[in-house]
């Protein structure tokens, strides 16, 4: 359920608006904004960037919240695109999705080398989501 947009700069985001699912996802937005390693960002809302994942013998297609790019110390030129998922109540999907994402995904495609490369990180604080996206690029 939509429940509001946040509105976006222009230099961070190619849309104008972020919906919002929750106050947690204004709360990520915010902060990918203000973050100097954050070359660019997208809410994945209606893009189409999908990854299948199988459940209960069933296969569904999972949607990331967010698609950012930023600097690790590999400069603008090799981006880390980031998948970022701001988790809030525990979910049996929610665990496959994100176990598909990390294990099968992110290998997948780093592994094709023709995408750049890629991580996923999952949120579950997002008003320490500044300190948790440092402490990834730091590894």
């Amino acid at each position: 359920t939509i429940r509001s947009t946040y509105r976006t700069r222009e230099d961070k985001c190619h849309v104008s608006d972020v919906v919002l699912h929750s106050g947690w996802e204004g709360k990520m937005a915010q902060t990918l904004e203000e973050m100097d390693k954050v070359f660019s960002y997208v809410k994945n809302q209606n893009l189409g960037f999908t990854i299948p994942y199988t459940m209960d013998s069933e296969e569904h297609d999972y949607t990331p919240d967010f698609i950012v790019k930023l600097d690790d110390g590999h400069g603008k030129e090799n981006p880390l695109h980031l998948i970022i998922e701001v988790t809030g109540e525990k979910k049996k999907d929610k665990e496959i999705k994100v176990s598909t994402a990390k294990t099968l995904w992110i290998p997948a495609v780093n592994n094709h080398g023709g995408f750049g490369r890629w991580a996923f990180l999952e949120v579950n604080d997002p008003w320490n989501c500044k300190a948790i996206i440092i402490n990834l690029i730091r590894k």
